[in-house]
């Protein structure tokens, strides 16, 4: 009986160690955060303040992004959450050319946030396992919509990701295994609407495996080239149920250039 108490006393106080953290257009970093009230002003405060289990939730407004370096844990992630419809990222966040950046980082959950106009990608995520972007709109940035690299089991789902100037929708990088792309709508950009590309001059093995890619709605890409669904290095992949029409180059396409050893093993249905 003492055992089953303490157990569930343990469990309990890890619970009520997360916190629920705020931000505003018109907060003060030199508060607390923990209340409408008393929001911060910046997503880089509550970055740099988080500890797993902590969720952040942004009001309304137009901010600079944020770097986040701070790892959640399976049972207790760190979130991030646009808490209304209209959280728009329209700086970079200060320390790299990105919205937002997620770098040695598991366990974080990216939710809502539109971001555009960054001089690289809207949301970038390198050396981050177990991480989810969902719901996010990414338009008219300069490099890609999301990137990523060295993310094995990364979820990626309900996204929009238009408009990039020079390279893809989505971009999945760097022997990045198990990815589940679902439910995004990548249009009008450049390159590929989804890429995914192991490249073994990066390190790694370079090769994405067990990739799922499904539900997606992929138009109007590929001005200067690169497929809807482009595909280097990757085996196994799953690819279903993607609507994909008025692209400039080609549909669906599983090849090797950079990376590690051919594309094999897809079902495509």
């Amino acid at each position: 009986m003492r055992t089953l108490i303490l157990g569930t006393f343990l469990c309990f106080a890890s619970t009520l160690s997360a916190t629920a953290y705020y931000v505003k257009q018109s907060g003060n970093d030199n508060l607390d955060g923990t209340s409408p009230e008393t929001a911060w002003l910046s997503m880089q405060h509550a970055a740099d303040v988080v500890q797993p289990g902590d969720i952040v939730l942004v009001g309304d407004g137009q901010y600079s992004g944020f770097d986040l370096r701070t790892s959640g844990t399976a049972q207790k992630p760190i979130t991030f959450r646009a808490d209304g419809e209209s959280v728009i990222i329209n700086q970079p966040n200060g320390k790299t050319n990105d919205g937002i950046n997620i770098e040695n980082a598991d366990y974080v959950i990216l939710e809502g946030f539109r971001v555009h106009d960054q001089p690289r990608n809207g949301i970038r995520l390198v050396l981050a396992n177990h991480c989810t972007v969902r719901n996010c709109i990414c338009t008219n940035n300069y490099e890609r919509g999301i990137f990523t690299g060295f993310t094995d089991d990364l979820l990626l789902e309900h996204n929009t990701c238009s408009g990039s100037i020079d390279e893809h929708g989505i971009y999945v990088s760097n022997s990045s295994d198990r990815a589940i792309i679902r439910y995004n709508t990548c249009f009008n950009n450049n390159a590929s609407g989804i890429q995914i590309n192991a490249d073994a001059t990066q390190g790694g093995d370079g090769i994405s495996s067990n990739p799922k890619i499904y539900g997606n709605i992929l138009y109007g890409n590929g001005s200067a080239g690169g497929a809807a669904i482009n595909l280097d290095g990757v085996q196994g992949a799953e690819i279903f149920n993607n609507l994909i029409y008025e692209n400039h180059a080609t549909g669906i396409a599983l090849f090797t250039i950079d990376g590690g050893g051919p594309s094999t093993g897809a079902s495509i249905y």
